[in-house]
Parts: structure tokens; sequence; C-alpha cells
């Protein structure tokens, strides 16, 4: 049975990212006036987040499908959990969990969520700790081993895309947080010490000493992130 390749979802991940790059750059070219580049900017990052989305979701789905061997463990510590003290008597007594080698990628989507929706986290801190419980140490490591600043960043990019989409004092507030980073100094991705407002003209900025707007210094780094996982 072949089993999914990680190297194509990276690929795929990639591929749809230049494609909104492509689109934003274009785009931006040709729109004129303030508000139709803030709704351009906004509506781009969206989307590159959505990518980011199902591909991390993807991902986990891969190398789970690839060595299934940490996500065994994971599979036969949740049942046990969930026994009650009569049922692990019996379950020790007369039954036998048999979980094959390789679980197929279906099994393996239904198993993290009956529904088949993405997996999604809030931040990279949730996505270390999923990875640590399913994936072969060699797999999670491609995440856990990521920089501070990569994994600010990515906490980040979460931030502005829940502002974007949700527009809420709780959203602009968690935005600010994840921006007020010090690893983001020299960088261009952090704020200053004054509060983001209005996260439009944010994106659309480009910071002191850099030549890239904000927007493209999150695309690029979320693409050079997506790549090391």
């Amino acid at each position: 049975m072949r089993k999914s390749n990680p190297d194509d979802v990276r690929a795929d991940f990639a591929a749809g990212l230049a494609d909104v790059v492509a689109f934003y750059n274009a785009a931006d070219a040709v729109v004129t006036g303030d508000k139709n580049k803030t709704l351009l900017v906004e509506h781009t990052f969206l989307a590159a987040a959505v990518l980011w989305e199902s591909f991390v979701s993807d991902l986990l789905i891969a190398y789970v499908n690839r060595d299934a061997s940490r996500f065994t463990v994971h599979l036969r510590a949740a049942l046990e959990t969930d026994l009650g003290p009569k049922q692990r008597e019996i379950y020790t007594r007369y039954a036998t969990l048999a979980i094959p080698q390789h679980i197929r990628k279906a099994d393996v989507v239904s198993l993290i969520d009956a529904n088949g929706n993405n997996i999604t986290f809030s931040n990279f801190a949730a996505l270390e700790d999923a990875a640590g419980r399913w994936l072969a140490p060699a797999h999670a490591g491609r995440i856990t081993g990521r920089s501070n600043l990569e994994k600010a960043t990515v906490n980040a990019a979460i931030s502005i895309r829940n502002h974007i989409a949700h527009r809420s004092q709780r959203s602009l507030a968690a935005m600010n947080a994840a921006l007020a980073n010090g690893v983001f100094h020299n960088t261009g991705r952090g704020r200053g010490p004054n509060e983001v407002r209005h996260v439009g003209s944010f994106l659309k900025a480009v910071p002191v000493g850099m030549q890239d707007s904000r927007i493209t210094l999150y695309l690029n780094a979320v693409g050079g992130i997506a790549a090391a996982l």
C-alpha cells in the first residue's frame, strides 16, 4: 500500500503559496487607493493562512501514515485511559488490541477527528505537543526543533489571521501580544512600543531598514518554515 509522502505535502504548500504571492504582487501593482490595498493585503494574508492550516494538517497525517510507531503508542494509551477499573480488568485478562504497523491514511484521519476536519492548532506549542504524541521522533524533531524566531513567527501569523477574521478586542489584544515578542527585533515582523490598531496598515507597511512590506516578510518566512517542517 502506497504511503503518503511528506515531501509531496511540502511541495504542494510551496506551490500554493507561490501562487498567492504571485497574485498579490500582480494585484498590488495595479490596485489603487488605500482602502483597496488594505482589502487586498488582508485577503491575501487570510488565503496564505488557510493554506498553512491545511498544510499542517496534511503534513501530520502524512507523517503518521509514513511511520505509525509513535501513533500506535498514543492509541493504546488513549484506550487504556478511558477504561474503568472493571473494563480494564476484562481487557487485561481477555482482550488483545491489534493495531497494524501501517495505518491507512483514511484511518489516521478518522482516528484523529472522526468528523474529518482539518487538524488545527491555536499556537506552535500545541503543534509541538501533537507532534510529540503522534509522530516518530525523527519526524517530530523537524517540528520541535524549530528556532524561537520561527515559532514566534507562526504564533504571530496565527494571531494576525485570527484578528483579520474576527475583528474582536480579544483577537486584537492577542495579536499585539504576539507581535511584541522580543525575538522579532530587527526582523520587521514585530511591532514597536505602540500597539497595532489597523492590521492592514501594519501588513502593508515597509519596516525601517527593510526593502519589503511586512506581508512579504511574513509570506517568505512562513514558506521557509514550512520547508523545514
